[in-house]
């Protein structure tokens, strides 16, 4: 179906919903309508005790006929040990409430002891999910504008901010999916071995991130479509320590809190955004409201509470929303899988921070969502959530000025102006899944008085290899000859609250 205009009253969210099902049985007969992608993480929770019933597959998977997802045709083979990541650096900007120049640097680890003593103000075990896992963390000053040099276990770690009210630039992705011959993937990854995603993902990242052309990072959600730590560990070894030294923003999506995707399928073995909120660490509203010495997250919610076998409770909201600045740029970050009541409070206060913080030029919304269904509440996906945002005091004034964008993952592209937003919001989810088909490196700038968004198309191995070789060595702005610029625009000011 292909229409050349998107009329606002049309149901596009059920329009997607009936495709996906009308194409998952053109493609994917092998066991009944489910789709693809799904089948390997059915086949396990069937044989866990689900009943095929709720997959609508009893006919092609169940434990009468099948004892092994693998030898059945589900789930690929595996074999060996997944690989671990030998130094857990993670980096976040401290909270919109702190001073400016704070960021919170943690290791993740298998420890219970620290990588470096008298270093970090909170260490200790993850709870619910992921527990093999330690966090250490701690707050710690930057001088924005200079590099600061920190010793963590021999290694030297360089922490970087730009000053308060300069442009930035980030590079920001959504839904990577990698496959691995060691870890067993309960959702397919379809594009992972045209991409080859499994090396170039983390390549491109370490190129881009690692270039002094860039100021922060994030990953909106879907990461690695992983339930037990083992995926997101594996990928992140893969990353240089120049790359974790910036700072890093993520927010959970759909995946990460069940991992097929849909709160009607999901199990008491998942995270239920309990393994994301730990293994990231982000400065988030729970951290900035404790203690330095306590743990930064709200352990309020045991995700298996009340459940036996079928659901999990998901952590609580204050764990995934949160507000801060790097250089010109406010970031406001939401997890859509919560109603719009529960973040009234947040709104008010985000918009407002917005508009009375010093040197913050432009406003990024970034989440996860893009549309209706899969668990987002009413009005939260990111599109109609700014739609409200843009209602509220402070973030009203940023919009009317074009001076408050969006990017969002979920349905599989990497496009600009999705929904209609037009030169507002961005999806950049085309980084493995099903969908478009379309892979590579979205950039956000706003350097030289301009809010720029470039993308770097790598689907091809001659693009690729042409982004890589040409990044790598002069870094992403030497080589804009290779990208699409898919916003370009000058910024006018807005007046301050006071």
């Amino acid at each position: 179906l292909k229409l050349q205009s998107k009329p606002e009253f049309f149901p596009w969210g059920a329009m997607r919903l009936i495709c996906s099902f009308l194409f998952a049985e053109v493609a994917s007969r092998a066991c009944g309508g489910l789709p693809d992608k799904f089948q390997c993480g059915a086949c396990m929770e069937i044989l866990a005790g689900h009943p095929c019933e709720r997959y609508g597959t009893c006919e092609c998977m169940n434990p009468d006929n099948i004892t092994d997802c693998v030898t059945a045709g589900f789930c690929d083979p595996v074999g060996g040990a997944p690989q671990t990541e030998a130094f857990g650096l993670r980096v976040s900007k401290g909270h919109g409430k702190r001073e400016y120049g704070m960021v919170r640097v943690s290791v993740i680890t298998q420890s219970a002891d620290p990588p470096e003593a008298g270093f970090f103000d909170y260490s200790g075990q993850f709870k619910f999910r992921w527990t093999k896992n330690y966090v250490h963390t701690a707050l710690k000053k930057v001088t924005p504008g200079q590099t600061t040099s920190v010793s963590i276990g021999g290694k030297t770690v360089e922490l970087s901010l730009p000053k308060a009210g300069d442009g930035a630039a980030g590079v920001l992705i959504g839904d990577p999916c990698v496959k691995s011959a060691s870890i067993t993937s309960l959702v397919g990854c379809e594009y992972g071995d045209k991409f080859q995603t499994g090396t170039r993902s983390p390549a491109l990242l370490n190129a881009f991130v690692g270039s002094a052309d860039t100021d922060f990072w994030g990953i909106l959600g879907d990461n690695f479509y992983d339930r037990t730590g083992e995926a997101s560990s594996e990928f992140f070894a893969k990353l240089r320590d120049e790359t974790k030294s910036k700072p890093f923003l993520t927010v959970p999506g759909n995946h990460d809190y069940w991992v097929l995707g849909e709160p009607a399928f999901s199990s008491t073995a998942d995270q239920c955004g309990n393994g994301h909120m730990q293994f990231y660490v982000q400065d988030s509203e729970a951290a900035a409201t404790v203690s330095s010495d306590a743990p930064p997250f709200n352990y309020s919610v045991d995700p298996s509470a009340h459940h036996f076998l079928y659901g999990c409770s998901k952590a609580s909201p204050d764990n995934s929303r949160f507000y801060h600045q790097i250089g010109n740029v406010g970031v406001v970050a939401q997890s859509g899988a919560f109603e719009l009541g529960d973040y009234h409070g947040f709104m008010s206060e985000a918009c407002r921070w917005l508009a009375s913080t010093d040197g913050v030029d432009v406003g990024l919304l970034v989440g996860h969502w893009d549309t209706k269904g899969m668990g987002v509440g009413e009005d939260m996906d990111v599109p109609e959530f700014y739609d409200q945002l843009v209602q509220v005091d402070g973030c009203k004034e940023l919009a009317a000025a074009g001076n408050l964008k969006f990017f969002m993952g979920h349905t599989h592209c990497n496009v600009p102006h999705p929904h209609g937003h037009n030169d507002t919001g961005f999806m950049v989810a085309g980084q493995g899944m099903e969908g478009c088909g379309n892979y590579g490196i979205p950039v956000f700038d706003t350097t030289d008085g301009r809010t720029r968004v470039h993308y770097f198309d790598a689907s091809t191995d001659e693009k690729y290899n042409a982004t890589l070789s040409c990044v790598g060595s002069k870094g992403w702005r030497a080589c804009l000859d290779l990208a699409e610029t898919w916003l370009d625009q000058p910024r006018s000011g807005v007046a301050q609250l006071v």
